[in-house]
């Protein structure tokens, strides 16, 4: 599955009745792998920090990142280029 589709559906999720959670594998920064079961986009949360920051910066900040809450609902951060599959898929990041 390419990259472009795995953003796609990650940014379309939970619309025309397709479940609102994904499962995701990626690479950590020490080389291992981890995984997350059952993770949701967390949207517009950063309005706060948009207005105490220019937008500039907090976009160039985060910027490759994607903001999601995992089943505990706990907050995180993955950096795009860090993932390997999708839904059990394997995620090409040529396109």
């Amino acid at each position: 599955m390419y990259l472009s589709t795995v953003l796609n559906k990650i940014r379309t999720i939970g619309q025309n009745g397709e479940p609102a959670s994904f499962d995701i594998t990626y690479r950590k920064a020490d080389e291992t792998f981890g995984s997350k079961a059952n993770v949701r986009r967390r949207a517009g949360e950063d309005e706060e920090d948009l207005r105490k920051q220019s937008a500039a910066r907090v976009k160039n900040k985060k910027a490759g990142q994607l903001h999601l809450v995992d089943s505990v609902g706990r907050r995180f951060n993955i950096h795009i280029p860090l993932l390997v599959t999708f839904n059990g898929q394997i995620i090409d990041h040529r396109f």
